[in-house]
């Protein structure tokens, strides 16, 4: 549950598998009359426990977990689980409230409902009580259907929410393996409820939030469906049937954005469902202490997932549409169009030169560890459920020539960075600078040095205050040149300096431009050999 900003569609976003189990289609059921060998047929509810048994299928959606709380008392715990502990420490949205484990006054069922209930008392050291549940390691899913069917509470200062994280944190700590919010509400925004995904590049510390809102006046007062749908290559968000949210990736949005960073949701996650009480987000207009006790009242949770496997019958047909993004010395990025297929695709493998480098249930890849101004030949195929493969699509591609130290350098084209950001430049010959660079800010340029020899570095530069100072290195922690930035009057008044003269070997490395004092813009720099 994270604090919501933007709304788009031209978002971002990718795809994944999950083996289902179960028999496949036989389309002939009695191909050789004279073959007594049992013939499997498929089970339209081989993914159906015991006790979800009472669910009818929704089309090929099978009810694989379920709770309709029809016993009082505390929620069943074989099927859910406690978050527990503050928030203002724990939960990274300085919310006000302590989550309580097993604890009636913050979560019961009662006729039929389960009630997740905030108060204001003190606690543990807060002021407020509330419980966040969640089903981690009790309900772990990949691809599904959700419905959660809830009531939201009243009040400002309430942030109650249905959401989704990752159960195996493979990308990495939030928000680089992603999270999912089927329903956020705030309390001082009545009527209004959103929808979003958050993802390594898509978060709102980034400000680069991507999600959805939709008005819905009678959120406190009835019970309404909340629902997911999640697939490869996409989610949309549901309430009363009506798709309010839709998250696809883009390929040419996310050239330069690994696909994990775009899209982590190719892993397992499972749900929670909570109120929380102030925070970053449900904070914002205070927290109202006349209205508690609130409570998110739950009719039934239910999830449901395909057999994908036993569904289909035909392989995935051979991609298309290959075309090559970008290029540079030891990489090449390509996207193509997805393969067809009569149920889903599970995932894209990629292969160099005949020999299998990764798997992306994506369209898009970009291959590393290349060598420089070389040919290569990209295999891609298709994969589905089942494990049929499609015939295999070969594109030609070159990479870049490694660059050299000699020549201008523009600073913006750097092969990495640490807090700098790039601006439109007033210097002559326009184009791009880099700006923003404060002390201990660095830009990293992988460079050829052709012949070993004395060099200088020509920097050009613009400071409105004249503290700024570059070290240079070279592969080694220690500079091989310092040189001093002086005040040229203004942000956008530029002017070249020269360093001290410096050694260098012939070979490869990864030269860091390093703000030992920041303060400064720099537009170009340039490498000159000294005379021997």
């Amino acid at each position: 549950m994270r604090k919501f900003f933007v709304v788009s569609l031209s978002f971002m976003i990718v795809a994944v598998l999950f083996a289902c189990n179960g028999t496949t289609i036989d389309p002939d059921p009695d191909p050789d009359p004279d073959n007594d060998d049992p013939v499997e047929t498929y089970d339209p509810r081989s993914l159906v426990p015991e006790r979800c048994d009472y669910l009818e299928n929704i089309d090929d959606w099978q009810p694989v977990w379920c709770d309709e709380f029809d016993e009082d008392g505390l929620p069943n715990p074989d099927l859910w689980g406690y978050d527990v502990g503050t928030g203002i420490g724990g939960w990274g949205n300085l919310e006000q409230q302590f989550y309580t484990r097993e604890r009636l006054d913050n979560v019961f069922i009662e006729d039929g409902i389960l009630h997740i209930q905030a108060n204001k008392e003190d606690y543990q050291g807060s002021q407020y009580t509330s419980a966040r549940l969640t089903t981690k390691y009790r309900g772990d899913w990949l691809y599904g259907r959700v419905q959660v069917k809830a009531k939201m509470p009243s009040g400002t200062g309430l942030w109650p929410a249905i959401w989704m994280l990752p159960t195996d944190v493979v990308y990495g700590t939030w928000p680089a393996s992603g999270e999912i919010d089927i329903m956020e509400y705030v309390g001082y925004d009545p009527g209004i409820i959103h929808g979003t995904i958050h993802t390594g590049a898509y978060n709102h510390g980034m400000n680069t939030d991507i999600g959805f809102s939709r008005s819905l006046p009678t959120v406190e007062d009835e019970f309404h469906l909340y629902e997911m749908i999640w697939e490869p290559g996409k989610i949309d968000l549901f309430v009363d049937g009506d798709r309010f949210a839709q998250f696809r990736y883009n390929p040419d949005l996310n050239v330069n954005i690994a696909n994990s960073d775009a899209w982590p949701f190719d892993q397992r996650f499972h749900l929670l469902l909570n109120v929380a009480v102030g925070g970053t987000w449900g904070g914002q207009r205070g927290i109202d202490d006349s209205i508690f006790p609130q409570a998110m009242e739950v009719e039934y949770v239910r999830v449901y997932q395909k057999d994908y496997a036993g569904l289909t019958e035909d392989p995935p047909s051979q991609v298309g549409g290959v075309v090559i993004q970008d290029r540079t010395f030891d990489s090449i990025r390509f996207k193509w169009d997805h393969a067809e297929h009569d149920v889903m695709v599970k995932a894209y493998n990629i292969y160099v030169d005949g020999v299998k480098v990764g798997s992306t249930t994506l369209n898009a890849y970009r291959v590393h560890n290349l060598d420089p101004n070389q040919d290569y030949v990209i295999g891609i195929e298709a994969v589905d459920f089942k494990g049929q493969v499609s015939p295999m699509r070969n594109t030609a591609a070159t990479t870049e020539p490694l660059r050299t130290i000699f020549g201008r350098i523009q600073a913006e084209d750097y092969d990495a960075q640490v807090g700098v950001r790039v601006q439109q430049t007033q210097d002559e010959g326009g184009g791009q600078n880099v700006t923003g660079i404060d002390t201990n800010n660095f830009i990293d340029y992988i460079l050829e040095v052709p012949e070993s020899g004395t060099y200088r570095i020509e920097y050009r530069v613009a400071s409105a205050d004249g503290l700024g100072e570059i070290s240079l290195f070279a592969g080694t922690r220690f500079a091989l040149t310092v040189t001093n930035v002086p005040e040229t009057g203004g942000n956008q008044v530029w002017t070249t300096i020269t360093s001290e003269p410096f050694e260098l070997e012939a070979g490869v490395f990864t030269f860091r431009i390093r703000a030992s004092e920041g303060g400064f813009n720099l537009n170009y720099f340039e490498f000159i050999k000294v005379d021997d």
